[in-house]
């Protein structure tokens, strides 16, 4: 049986699942109780670059998994469209919703970041954690969102 923490990321709450060490769920939350500090500091460092901050697991089906990754690849401070993660696995942008199916089913934001992943116009799309949470994780990582959407400049080749 698994065990539920508490951990802060840039000022926002999340509920970390666990089972033997593994992170296996995120979920965001209104407050925490009781912060793990350790558990936050480990999820900053993954944030950072640090990829052996944190062990975690995600149950998915194949073409899930390779959108996972895909949107692991998109760099801190850079955004990528549904439709350009979509043509860098699948050849072609015919796949932009399913890119949007398995960001709306993604169980572990900030360690796979669906916050990076917006419309092709910039427009900022959706997000489990509501959009003003969206908005400040990209702002936490350099991209400046104005008037709802985000520039260009921003956009990253995968």
């Amino acid at each position: 049986m698994g065990k539920t923490y508490c951990a802060m990321f840039n000022g926002i709450p999340l509920k970390i699942h666990m089972e033997n060490g593994i992170i296996t769920k995120i979920d965001f939350a209104k407050r925490c109780k009781s912060e793990d500090k350790t558990l936050s500091e480990k999820i900053t460092a993954f944030w950072k670059g640090d990829r052996t901050a944190v062990k975690y697991f995600v149950e998915a089906k194949r073409d899930l998994k390779l959108i996972f990754r895909k949107v692991q690849e998109i760099p801190l401070g850079k955004v990528s469209s549904y439709g350009g993660v979509s043509k860098a696995i699948f050849g072609n942008t015919h796949y932009a919703r399913l890119v949007g199916y398995a960001m709306r089913i993604n169980p572990l934001p900030i360690i796979i970041p669906c916050h990076r992943v917006v419309k092709s116009n910039g427009e900022i799309g959706g997000f489990g954690g509501g959009i003003k949470t969206k908005i400040k994780l990209l702002k936490a990582e350099g991209v400046k969102v104005e008037n709802g959407r985000i520039a260009p400049v921003y956009f990253a080749d995968l």
